[in-house]
């Protein structure tokens, strides 16, 4: 009943108002002598009024960081950006671990604290440019939650805590090769090209406050290594590197792991991606397990964008398969060859420059659970499959101020969403709140 009722929401939502059209190009040319227009002035153009804009209470704080900003990149050669991100999240399923601190939603990451608000993340990003020194260099950083909850899933720390702490999320210089149109080379620790979904960036953001199945279990987070794009043409280019393996900032196997991709762009209204990687993925021993468990690990993942204003839709099918992949069993874990899929789709609609829309719907297939692990809300469970239906309003208080509202069902063909403290179910719905202040 709940599901119907968000799908009669997404229909309603898909309504579209009939475009406004501008006939300049067709207009005659100004007499001679006409005076040029005023330039345009600096920065980007402000939002249009808004009946919950706040610009009369927050503008001021908005222009004091404009200029400190600005003082400080003067001063320092350096560009500063970042944002504060705080959020609330709450499931029907009450989950419980029998600590207030381990009310965890089954299925999620990022957002798994059940009924606490969350501060997840100061962030702070410095870039220089390359024309400055020659080589470019990007520094990103998370404290709060986010970052304590990325630091375990790459690796760096080997404890599960609960008190906010800082992560490094990206650092790397840049170089462009000299050879043709200019190979862009990166090296250092950087996020996945993998996946429609990223980890939010300063004034760019996901289009739903909770991420996806896919983005939580199909695919790496980030990379340690260099990677290599070239431009063929001004549609199309491709990237090719080698990285340490999977969210891992060591190499645990014999030898470094592949990434590369291309990129077409055909004009402002279609693009497609494709990036792979594949590589021996080691994993520590289970019960019964040798060490240094885990054969040949390869995920491919495509995205298709279709844009035309005032909509954006997003289309993600990412496959992946693993030799010796550990899978559970009844009380131990085993080895076994393992394959994933996952298929996503995101319509998206901005009914001002104010106000989005946003509907997600995917599938996960995780036929041997060496990726889920059977969720293990009461016991592992094999052959799952995963669905969601995600609807999200935003808006934007100010140019730097965004508010969102979530509303995400969840779905599976086994009981693998945790139920209270003791019992588990095929669905659990969740919502969220976030608010996020970038500058």
């Amino acid at each position: 009943m709940f599901t119907a009722k968000i799908l009669r929401a997404a229909l309603f939502s898909t309504l579209l108002v009939a475009p406004a059209y501008s006939y300049a190009a067709d207009q005659p040319p100004p007499p001679a002598g006409t005076p040029a227009p005023a330039p345009a002035p600096d920065g980007p153009k402000p939002l249009s009024p808004g009946v919950l804009g706040l610009e009369p209470l927050i503008g001021p704080v908005d222009d004091a960081v404009d200029n400190a900003k600005g003082a400080v990149s003067k001063a320092t050669g350096f560009d500063f950006s970042g944002f504060l991100d705080a959020s609330y999240t709450y499931s029907s399923n009450h989950p419980s671990n029998g600590h207030p601190n381990k009310r965890q939603i089954s299925g999620r990451y990022f957002d798994k604290d059940h009924n606490k608000v969350v501060f997840n993340a100061f962030n702070m990003t410095i870039d220089k440019p390359e024309k400055d020194w020659g080589v470019g260099f990007h520094f990103s950083a998370d404290i709060g939650r986010s970052g304590e909850l990325l630091r375990e899933a790459t690796l760096w720390g080997p404890r599960i805590v609960e008190e906010p702490s800082a992560e490094l999320r990206e650092v790397y210089l840049t170089y462009t090769i000299p050879v043709g149109e200019g190979i862009a080379m990166k090296a250092g620790k950087f996020v996945t090209p993998l996946g429609t979904e990223i980890l939010p960036a300063p004034g760019n953001y996901n289009n739903n406050i909770s991420r996806s199945f896919a983005f939580n279990f199909a695919i790496p987070i980030t990379h340690l290594g260099t990677l290599f794009t070239y431009p063929f043409s001004k549609t199309f280019s491709a990237s090719a590197g080698l990285i340490t393996g999977w969210d891992n900032p060591a190499d645990n196997s014999s030898g470094p792991s592949f990434l590369g991709g291309i990129n077409w762009t055909l004009n402002d209204n279609f693009s497609f991606t494709s990036n792979g990687t594949i590589g021996k993925e080691w994993t520590s021993p289970g019960i019964g397990i040798k060490a240094h468990t885990g054969g040949t690990r390869v995920v491919l993942s495509n995205v298709g964008t279709i844009k035309f204003d005032p909509i954006t839709v997003f289309l993600e099918w990412t496959v992946g398969q693993e030799n010796h992949a550990l899978v559970p069993a009844v009380g131990v874990t085993r080895t076994k060859s393992a394959w994933w899929n996952a298929l996503a789709g995101i319509f998206s609609y901005d009914w001002t420059d104010r106000v989005n829309t946003s509907l997600r719907g995917e599938f996960f297939w995780d036929p041997q659970a060496a990726r889920t692990f059977g969720l293990g809300a009461t016991h592992p469970e094999k052959n799952v499959a995963l669905g969601e239906l995600t609807l999200t309003g935003a808006y934007k208080f100010t140019a730097k101020l965004l508010g969102r509202a979530e509303v995400r069902q969840d779905f599976a063909n086994k009981d693998v969403y945790k139920n209270g403290a003791a019992s588990a179910d095929k669905y659990q719905t969740t919502f969220a709140l976030q608010g996020v202040y970038t500058f």
